[in-house]
């Protein structure tokens, strides 16, 4: 009989752990909407805001782009707080870009992690940034971790910026053109010696 109770309570007490851990995180993924920059890249404000019904939860943000060329990426991100004195309402615990396989949603290769540069008071919103560079052409993702803290709940905005870089091919097309050009240019200046070398040739004659 004993066993029995043990086991029943038991597995109440699995049950009521793992609903605990499923309300106790928070996962979402969206689509940047992203803004030309006229000069073949583009610029990105994302977030995301939690209700006080979130507080105590974990959450994992994923917010996914597609990049047609090579390129060089920034983001930033800040943390808000809403009035919940003392507490930091979110705690943000990671940021990071990587590339993925949109169909799988699983991550390829190696994360670009962020860099906390968070101030030491207590009361500093949080402040996360990174950048990678001659990132390939695909899918990516930038993904936020953090934790629900404040009372009401809390907030958080980023910032994205994408810069294409030249391809390989394109740079050798670069220097070759440049290569031409200082070919012509030394052409020209030899042919204009040569014509003042033969006019003063003719004046002393």
């Amino acid at each position: 009989m004993k066993l029995k109770f043990l086991v029943l309570a038991m597995a109440a007490g699995a049950a009521l752990v793992a609903q605990g851990a499923d309300a106790a995180t928070v996962d979402r993924t969206a689509p940047i909407v992203t803004v030309d920059d006229g000069l073949g890249g583009f610029n990105a404000h994302f977030g995301d805001t939690f209700a006080q019904s979130t507080t105590g939860s974990t959450f994992t943000d994923i917010f996914t782009f597609d990049v047609g060329t090579p390129f060089d990426a920034a983001a930033s991100l800040t943390s808000s707080y809403l009035d919940t004195p003392q507490t930091k309402d979110l705690l943000i615990t990671g940021l990071s870009l990587y590339r993925y396989d949109p169909v799988t949603k699983a991550m390829l290769g190696t994360a670009i992690a962020g860099l906390n540069g968070t101030g030491v008071d207590p009361g500093a919103p949080d402040s996360w940034s990174l950048a990678g560079y001659g990132l390939t052409r695909g899918s990516y993702a930038i993904q936020v971790n953090g934790q629900v803290r404040g009372a009401g709940g809390g907030a958080f905005g980023a910032d994205l910026t994408i810069s294409p870089v030249p391809e390989p091919q394109t740079w050798g097309m670069l220097l070759a053109g440049l290569g031409v050009c200082s070919t012509l240019a030394w052409r020209r200046r030899q042919s204009a010696r040569v014509r003042a070398d033969d006019g003063r040739i003719r004046r002393r004659a």
